[in-house]
């Protein structure tokens, strides 16, 4: 499984795929920031905080939890 080493911010966004069997491990914690490995066999998405988005759309994007269909 692929495994991403990154630094999250106050604010950032991780959008992991269902089903992906992905886990999260912190690893540190340095002041507001947080360095954590994310294990994934999907892609991840990051989004940081503060960055804009190009794309037409709403201004602000929220992860939600899935909902299975028919509910």
């Amino acid at each position: 499984m692929p495994k991403l080493h990154t630094t999250l911010e106050p604010g950032d966004v991780v959008l992991i795929p269902a089903s992906s069997g992905a886990s999260i491990t912190f690893t540190e914690k340095s002041g507001k920031r947080s360095r954590v490995v994310i294990e994934s066999n999907s892609p991840v998405t990051i989004t940081r905080a503060g960055e804009q988005q190009h794309t037409a759309g709403p201004a602000q994007r929220v992860a939600r939890r899935p909902v299975v269909a028919g509910s």
